[in-house]
């Protein structure tokens, strides 16, 4: 106990006086925590007891302590002014990669795809890693590709990351939803546990997972309202974004063929039920329209959440259809007037406004020699940035390269620059229609014509 220097002169007698009085308190305190005291202490259960500060008490009289002690260290200099980032830097400039030819199956072959990109000064490759539902990766869920160009051993997915990752371009995993089969496949054997012939259009009616036409006709493409497809996406995906260091996992074909597509009897069964509706619904009937295009929607949150709650910060994308005619063109009052909405069964736009994905790869695939076709690009381009500015979600246009001769190419893609958020050629291989290599060259030279609208 530290006593506070009184204030004047006092006597000693006053002074033992008071030393006497304190040393009685204090013989009092002493014994009533000796022996307990019955009425209610603060802090006597531990409840609100403060433990006694180590600080000494101040002083009364600031004049007996003087002012306080100046710091012992100098004050920390102002921080340094940091530099703004590039925008440019922040954008997404790059091109999807294909399975259907070599480029990915050597380990030679991925290096040579990653050094061209990184020369083009891309920041991301797209890169198919399971064409129909058969892994060029490692899985516990698809069995290994029978394709026999495939390098004995190789793990396409582990290798792309690491030579990737070492020259600071992202991955994004692209899987191809819905289509269960391409005429590469006729002569390869048939891997056990193969969706295809497990739940395709030659497995027994029971299992199939496939869709049906309007007219009965059984399909190559998944339906999106079957639970089980929905599961199976979620789970590959999944699986992907926790066993990879992906920066990305890309959705590609999550549509219906057309909207005479969707009638696989568990399908209609479900429709049925969940609205009351009865018999089946004709191709445009729009509720049914309805239904079906919240079961891409459907099909897409589940993926979503099963990649969220993998926990690794891996980007969700999706390549999305623009056919034909873009919103605000002479019979396309909006997007629910497009192909895109109406045959396709996307409501994409739905999906970045409520930010479902993080981003969104709209196909952009028109001929630029075509007047009507660049029409058409120019539409999609202006609903594309539109939308760019109300959402959350980045919109990254994708063009078609082997449509076009290199110099369409070129400003087909410098143009989809100014949507927003960057822009993607399709594909890698034939970037142009006479698969000129140049054009990635002319876009490191040019920025890929990168328009920053704040200077």
């Amino acid at each position: 106990m530290r006593l506070i220097p009184a204030r004047g002169r006092r006597s000693a007698t006053l002074a033992l006086g008071v030393l006497l009085a304190c040393g009685a308190l204090l013989a009092i305190a002493v014994l009533l925590l000796v022996r307990g005291s019955p009425g209610e202490v603060p802090g006597a259960d531990g409840g609100d007891h403060e433990e006694p500060s180590a600080r000494p008490e101040p002083s009364a009289d600031p004049e007996e302590t003087g002012p306080a002690p100046a710091p012992d260290r100098e004050p920390a200099p102002d921080p340094e002014p940091q530099e703004a980032p590039d925008p440019y830097e922040a954008t997404m400039r790059g091109a999807w990669v294909h399975l259907f030819d070599d480029a990915l199956k050597t380990r030679a072959g991925i290096v040579e795809v990653v050094e061209e990109l990184a020369a083009a000064d891309a920041t991301a490759v797209v890169a198919q890693v399971a064409r129909r539902w058969d892994a060029y990766y490692t899985s516990e869920l698809l069995p290994r590709t029978p394709d026999p160009r495939l390098e004995d051993g190789l793990d396409v997915l582990a290798v792309l990351l690491e030579e990737a990752h070492a020259r600071n371009l992202e991955v994004h995993a692209w899987i191809t939803v819905a289509p269960t089969w391409h005429h590469a496949y006729d002569d390869l054997p048939r891997p056990s546990g193969w969706l295809p012939p497990a739940h395709g259009v030659e497995a027994p009616e029971d299992q199939r997972w496939v869709t049906r036409t309007v007219d009965g006709e059984w399909s190559d493409y998944l339906d999106p309202a079957l639970p089980e497809v929905q599961e199976h996406a979620a789970a590959v995906s999944a699986e992907i974004a926790r066993e990879y260091p992906v920066d990305g996992l890309h959705l590609d074909y999550v549509r219906y063929s057309s909207e005479r597509h969707g009638y696989h009897p568990r399908a209609l069964a479900r429709y049925r039920d969940e609205t009351g509706a009865s018999g089946t619904p004709s191709p445009t009937d729009p509720g049914w329209s309805a239904w079906r295009r919240e079961r891409t929607r459907e099909l897409v949150a589940s993926v979503a959440d099963a990649v969220a709650a993998a926990d690794r910060g891996v980007e969700l994308s999706a390549a999305v259809i623009a056919w034909g005619e873009g919103p605000g063109g002479p019979s396309t009052a909006d997007f629910e007037a497009t192909r895109a909405h109406r045959e396709a069964l996307q409501d994409w736009p739905r999906w970045a406004q409520e930010g479902l994905v993080d981003a969104l790869m709209p196909m952009v695939y028109f001929r630029d020699a075509d007047e009507q076709q660049a029409a058409w690009f120019d539409q999609w381009t202006e609903f594309q940035t539109d939308l760019n500015a109300q959402t959350p979600t980045r919109i990254v246009p994708g063009v078609g390269g082997w449509l076009n001769a290199p110099e369409a190419t070129l400003e087909q893609t410098t143009r989809s620059m100014g949507v927003g958020d960057g822009a993607l050629v399709y594909s890698y291989q034939q970037p142009t229609s006479d698969e000129s290599r140049e054009v990635f060259d002319e876009l490191a030279d040019q920025r890929w014509g990168f328009f920053d609208p704040d200077g």
